[in-house]
């Protein structure tokens, strides 16, 4: 059996951690601030879909899971001023535009218009006429 890691020892995850870029098996301690983030990303996604998915539909999930969590590290990292590099721009890029083209690809859409919401040109004329919206 092997021994459990400390928090001390254990091994830290960033935005170009291996654990991210290779993609490959779970790779998570799902007791850790990642693997939680990355087990509840999932969750979310899967739920958000109207049917069993496929095998295709949860790779999907898996990878945007795992890119969302690096962009949050990275959004960690522009946070704390750790100094953000050109490299870590581009790369933010990247992932933001993965991550849509993924959603788009498992088919997601945004989420309908309430009935009762109001356009910000709704507002504004309401605004105008001095009474309140809603």
């Amino acid at each position: 059996m092997k021994p459990a890691l400390s928090r001390a020892s254990a091994p830290r995850v960033g935005p170009y951690s291996r654990i991210l870029t290779n993609g490959a098996g779970e790779g998570f301690d799902g007791r850790s601030r990642e693997g939680k983030f990355v087990r509840r990303c999932e969750a979310e996604l899967l739920a958000q879909l109207d049917h069993e998915p496929s095998f295709g539909e949860r790779l999907l999930v898996r990878r945007i899971s795992r890119l969302m969590l690096q962009a949050e590290m990275l959004d960690r990292k522009l946070a704390s001023g750790e100094g953000f590099t050109p490299h870590d721009g581009r790369t933010y890029g990247g992932i933001q535009g993965a991550i849509r083209t993924a959603i788009k690809d498992l088919g997601m859409r945004p989420a309908p218009k309430a009935a009762n919401a109001l356009s910000l040109a709704d507002i504004l004329a309401e605004h105008k006429r001095g009474t309140s919206p809603g």
